[in-house]
């Protein structure tokens, strides 16, 4: 696996240096809170062959970005956790863990063996009761399968054709002792279940003296992943049907464990070419608050609108800086949470106010070190998206609770 020398790794952080804001590095300040979202690519063994998979210099910026955070949630984290409890102790004991099972997959199928985790500071923010998973139950399922059962029928007539044609490309491939063609994905037309079970925890943020607490139920989440047109619809089912429950959550007041909803993720949503999908999204998100569906809630998913400091551009927060697969959506109750207008004034209202932003690391690597752009202009991903990731991690500041604290208007 290619990754920087260590030289190219020690002008990377000179690069950085007091540039840190520039590339939008959160800084940690007394008086307010950062939370963020980071799929850690293959964050798994952390020893390969009798040397760390990942270099000395990953785990260098890994540590200077989770160590600014006072919450992380981590997407793909692997069945073996030795890289992830790395991580937690070269930030030092102040940091806790909580961790799911494995989120896909079965006993003896590789699948989808993905685990989804919670790194935060024990100072700052508390662990409290609730631990679990989000899922459908089996009658929802089964009615989901009766009522749609010519559909399924067809596509399951599409997939043994499909499977026909992909085993005779694999013989001919076989014969001509050439690459085996990759198996097709089994795309199915309705919602029936995650690919990967999203896990969610309840916290607490603790405040200044007798300031209430933000109280939150946090979500983890990892979806479908796939480019063909199919998969993006089932993606997007996916998607709905995640804020479905979480909006259901949301109005059961008199139920939920805790008032607040927030929701981090690699929702793998597909926002290519002129945003039609993303601006979908937000017309989506917009009708759920105006006809009230959250109840008192109002849903936030500031990565949907172009940062005050970006000249009418969204954040792209893959590698590839082509897409907004990652997201963080508050579903607020507690008016001292941002609600949507406020993202037109993130970073404006004062230091320890409400901010977002994306740690651009690739634009880090490819200031700093020459050799990460080809001759063709673009850069040497190999390089970095898999000692470090092939996605940005995206983070959101709050002020922290203190008394008499400033309530937003809701609109």
């Amino acid at each position: 696996m290619a990754s920087f020398t260590r030289q190219q790794w020690e002008q990377v952080f000179d690069q950085l240096g007091d540039r840190e804001a520039q590339y939008g590095l959160p800084s940690r300040r007394d008086g307010s809170l950062v939370l963020s979202s980071f799929n850690i690519r293959k964050f798994g063994a952390l020893m390969r062959a009798g040397k760390t998979k990942r270099s000395q210099g990953s785990w260098q910026l890994l540590v200077r970005f989770c160590e600014r955070c006072d919450f992380v949630a981590i997407q793909e984290v692997l069945d073996d956790l030795s890289s992830l409890f790395h991580l937690r102790e070269q930030l030092g004991d102040q940091y806790g863990l909580v961790i799911s099972d494995v989120a896909g997959g079965v006993p003896g199928r590789q699948g989808n063996r993905e685990r989804l985790a919670f790194l935060y500071r024990k100072d700052r923010i508390r662990h409290t009761e609730l631990s679990s998973d989000i899922s459908f139950e089996r009658s929802v399922i089964l009615e989901t399968l009766f009522q749609d059962r010519e559909l399924f029928a067809e596509s399951f007539e599409v997939r043994v054709q499909e499977l026909l044609a992909w085993e005779g490309k694999v013989a001919a491939a076989v014969e001509a002792r050439k690459r085996k063609p990759r198996k097709p994905p089994f795309v199915i037309p309705k919602f029936v279940q995650f690919i990967r079970t999203p896990h969610l925890a309840s916290f607490e943020a603790e405040g200044e003296g007798d300031a209430d607490a933000y109280r939150f139920l946090a979500v983890n989440a990892h979806l479908l992943y796939g480019h063909q047109s199919k998969q993006r619809e089932e993606r997007w089912m996916e998607f709905k049907a995640l804020l479905d429950w979480l909006l259901m959550r949301a109005r059961e007041l008199d139920r939920v464990f805790q008032p607040n909803i927030f929701l981090f993720g690699d929702l793998n949503l597909d926002f290519k070419k002129v945003d039609i999908r993303r601006r979908a999204v937000e017309q989506f998100i917009k009708s759920v608050n105006e006809k009230g569906r959250t109840g008192k809630a109002k849903i936030n998913m500031p990565f949907l609108d172009a940062h005050p400091s970006k000249d009418g551009e969204v954040f792209r927060t893959n590698a590839r800086r082509d897409q907004t697969y990652d997201q963080i959506a508050l579903i607020a109750r507690d008016k001292r949470l941002p609600p949507p207008h406020k993202n037109d004034s993130a970073g404006n209202e004062g230091p320890d106010l409400f901010d977002y932003g994306m740690f651009d690391f690739e634009q880090l690597f490819l200031d700093a070190v020459p050799e990460a752009t080809k001759s063709n202009g673009k850069p040497d991903y190999t390089l970095f998206e898999y000692d470090v990731s092939d996605h940005m991690p995206i983070w959101i500041r709050l002020q922290k609770p203190i008394a008499d604290q400033a309530r937003f208007r809701w609109r």
